[in-house]
C-alpha cells in the first residue's frame, strides 16, 4: 500500500530535512504553529474526520509521488506534512506545504495525486479549513503539474 510505503519512508527520516532551515514558511502558518494551534472546523464535515496539525518543531522536510499524466513513473515533489493526526485516513500530506513552490495542497497518497490552492494563504485557510482538508475527496482546488521536475523511473520504495 503506498501510503503505508511513505509513512515507513518518512519515518525512517528518508532525506528528511528539519523545517526550519529550508522550508520558506509563511510566516502566519509558522506562527500559527508555534502557538500550538489547531484548525477549527466541524469534524461531522470532514472527509478524513479530525485532522491534527504538528508543531512547528516537528515538520521535516520529505518527499510525495506524483503520477504522470500518460505513461509509467513517477515525479518526486519535495514537501512538508502540516498533518500528523488523522481519524479515517494515513495523515501524512492531507494538508501540506510546498517550499519551492510556496504554495498549500494536499496529496493522495493511493493516486498519487497533488492538489494545490494557488494564491492561497495560511489566513485564507483559517477562514475555511473544510474546503482545503477536503479537496482531495470533492475535487476542489487546482490539479499540479510537476513541470519543474523529472520524470523518475520505477518505483520509489
Amino acid at each position: 500500500h503506498y501510503c503505508t510505503a511513505l509513512r515507513s519512508t518518512q519515518n525512517a527520516g528518508y532525506n528528511g530535512v528539519r523545517a526550519q532551515r529550508s522550508m520558506n514558511l509563511e510566516t502566519d502558518l509558522e506562527e500559527f504553529l508555534r502557538k500550538g494551534n489547531q484548525l477549527t472546523y466541524d469534524i461531522s464535515l470532514c472527509e478524513a474526520g479530525y485532522v491534527g496539525l504538528g508543531s512547528f518543531d516537528q515538520l521535516i522536510l520529505g518527499k510525495i509521488w506524483v503520477s504522470p499524466e500518460e505513461g509509467e513513473g513517477y515525479y518526486e515533489i519535495p514537501a512538508v506534512s502540516l498533518s500528523v493526526e488523522c481519524e479515517s485516513y494515513a495523515p501524512e500530506y492531507i494538508l501540506l506545504w510546498l517550499p519551492n513552490e510556496k504554495q498549500y495542497g494536499a496529496w493522495d497518497c493511493d493516486h498519487w495525486i497533488l492538489t494545490v490552492f494557488p494564491g492561497v494563504s495560511w489566513k485564507d485557510i483559517l477562514v475555511n479549513p473544510l474546503f482545503y482538508l477536503n479537496a482531495q475527496w470533492h475535487g476542489q482546488g487546482s490539479k499540479y503539474i510537476p513541470i519543474s521536475y523529472s520524470l523518475n523511473s520505477g518505483m520509489p520504495f
